[in-house]
C-alpha cells in the first residue's frame, strides 16, 4: 500500500508537507502499558523472603499469592478482546492502568494476606489488557508494512519490563524497602494513566452493533477456534513453552540462585535477567529462521529442546561458574520463545473471521502456567522442606528447590514432543481453504 494510498483510508489524514508523530507516540503509550505490567507481573522474584517474613508465609503461600496474578490475567484475555471491540481502545487501556496501580496500591500498603492477593488479582485483571491493547493500536494507526516490526517492539518491551522489574528493582529494595519501592511503581503507574487518558486518540471508533447479534457471532467464533483439535495441540504447546518462564524467571529462579550458588538476590536479579534478554533475542529471531526455512514445527522443537538442557543444567549441575550460568539462563529464555512463533501457526490455521478469537486463545494457554506452577512449586517446597526458619521466614534447601523445580526441564521436555509428534507443519502457508498436510 503506497503512502497516499494509506492516508485515504484512515479518519485522519497524514500531512505530506510535515512527519506526524502522533501513532508513533500513541503506540509507544500501549507498548509503555505493556512494559509496566511486566513490571508487576514479576516482582514478587525479588522480594520472595521480605514478603514471606512480612505476611507469615510460607512458600506455598506465597506461590499461590502470587499466582492471584494469573487466576484473573487469564480467563481475562477473551473478554478483554471482545470488550476492545465494543469500547475501543483510550478508556479501556486508561482504565486498565488504574485498574493495576489500585492493586499495586494495596500490595505495597496492606499488612493483610487477603487483601494483597486482592492487590494482585486487580494487577491481573488490568494487565489482561495490555498486549492486546498494543497490538490493536499498531494495527488501527500505522501502515501494514510496519505491522511486524513493531509487533516485535512491543514483545521487546515484556522483556525491558521483566529486566526492570528484576535487577533494578531489588537495588531499590535494598535501598527504600519493598513496600516503599512498590508504591513507587504504583504512581509512576498513576502517571502512565494520566499521560494514556490525555495523548492516546481513538481511531475508527467501535459499531454499536445489535448486542445479541454480536453475543451470537463471537459464540460461533469460539467453536469454530476450539472445534479444532489443532488450536489446542498449540495451545498446550504455549502453555508448556511459557510455564517456565512464569514460574521460574517470575518467582521461583531467584531465591533458587541464591540457595544454589551462593550470590546476593541482587546478583541473582541480575542473572535471571539474562532469561528475559533470551526471550527478547530469540523470539524475532525464531520468527525470521521460521519464515525463511518455510517450517514453524522444526524451531519450535529445537527450541523447547535447548530450553529442557539449560534448565536441567542450571538447576542440578550448580557447580557452574557466572559465565556458564548466565549462558543456560540465557538460553532458558531461547527456549521460551517457540511460544512467539505459536501465533504463527494460529495465524496459519485461522481465517480473518476468528484470527482475533484464536489469539486470545492461544494467549490464554500461554498465561495459565503461572497460575497452576507458581503455587505448586510453592506446594512442593512447602512439603519437602524440614521447617527451619530465619528471621521470621522459612528457609529451603538446594534439595528442596531441585526436588520442586523438576517441572521446569519437564514442561520444556513436554514441548518439544508435542512440536514434534502433535502438531502439523504448515510450512508458514494458510491452511484453512485446504487440508493440512502431515507434519514434516
Amino acid at each position: 500500500m503506497s503512502h497516499q494510498d494509506f492516508s485515504k483510508t484512515n479518519s485522519v489524514p497524514l500531512a505530506t508537507s510535515k512527519p506526524n508523530f502522533l501513532p508513533y507516540v500513541i503506540c509507544l503509550l500501549g507498548a509503555m502499558f505493556y512494559l509496566y505490567e511486566f513490571v508487576l507481573q514479576v516482582s514478587p522474584a525479588v522480594m520472595t523472603s521480605e514478603l514471606m517474613r512480612d505476611f507469615q508465609l510460607n512458600a506455598a503461600g506465597l506461590g499461590a499469592m502470587a499466582a492471584f496474578y494469573y487466576y484473573s490475567y487469564t480467563p481475562m484475555q477473551l473478554p478483554a478482546g471482545l470488550l476492545y471491540d465494543r469500547f475501543g481502545t483510550r478508556i479501556l487501556i486508561t482504565v486498565a492502568i488504574g485498574i493495576c496501580t489500585l492493586g499495586a496500591f494495596c500490595f505495597s500498603l496492606t499488612h493483610s494476606v487477603a487483601i494483597a492477593s486482592f492487590g494482585r488479582l486487580l494487577m491481573g485483571v488490568g494487565s489482561a489488557f495490555s498486549f492486546i491493547g498494543a497490538i490493536l493500536l499498531v494495527s488501527r494507526w500505522l501502515p501494514p508494512q510496519y505491522f511486524a516490526l513493531m509487533a516485535g517492539v512491543i514483545q521487546l518491551m515484556s522483556s525491558v519490563g521483566a529486566i526492570a522489574g528484576q535487577a533494578p528493582l531489588a537495588a531499590a529494595i535494598a535501598t527504600w524497602g519493598w513496600r516503599s519501592t512498590l508504591f513507587t511503581v504504583a504512581v509512576l503507574g498513576l502517571l502512565l494513566g494520566v499521560f494514556t487518558w490525555f495523548l492516546l486518540k481513538e481511531k475508527n471508533p467501535p459499531a454499536h452493533n445489535n448486542k445479541a447479534h454480536v453475543a451470537t457471532n463471537e459464540w460461533q467464533r469460539l467453536r469454530k477456534v476450539c472445534g479444532n483439535s489443532q488450536t489446542w495441540w498449540i495451545a498446550l504447546f504455549s502453555f508448556m513453552a511459557w510455564a517456565p518462564i512464569v514460574a521460574f524467571a517470575a518467582l521461583w529462579g531467584i531465591p533458587f540462585l541464591v540457595v544454589a550458588y551462593g550470590i546476593s538476590t541482587k546478583v541473582a536479579s541480575t542473572a535471571c535477567a539474562m532469561i528475559w534478554v533470551g526471550i527478547g533475542v530469540g523470539s524475532p529471531f525464531i520468527g525470521w529462521w521460521s519464515d525463511k526455512i518455510g517450517r514453524r514445527c522444526l524451531p519450535l522443537t529445537l527450541t523447547a529442546f535447548l530450553g529442557f538442557i539449560a534448565a536441567a543444567i542450571t538447576i542440578y549441575f550448580t557447580h557452574l561458574n557466572i559465565v556458564w550460568l548466565y549462558i543456560c539462563l540465557f538460553f532458558i529464555g531461547v527456549g521460551a520463545a517457540g511460544q512467539a512463533l505459536s501465533f504463527g501457526l494460529v495465524r496459519d490455521r485461522s481465517d480473518s473471521s476468528i484470527v482475533g478469537t484464536a489469539v486470545g486463545f492461544n494467549n490464554m494457554a500461554v498465561v495459565a502456567g503461572g497460575a497452576l506452577f507458581q503455587p505448586l512449586i510453592g506446594i512442593l517446597l512447602h512439603w519437602h522442606s524440614t521447617g527451619e526458619m530465619q528471621q521470621g521466614a522459612p528457609v529451603y534447601n538446594l534439595a528442596d528447590y531441585q526436588i520442586a523445580l523438576i517441572l521446569v526441564p519437564l514442561c520444556y521436555l513436554a514441548a518439544a514432543l508435542i512440536s514434534r509428534f502433535l502438531i502439523k507443519e504448515t510450512h508458514c502457508l494458510p491452511q484453512y481453504h485446504a487440508t493440512s498436510s502431515p507434519h514434516a
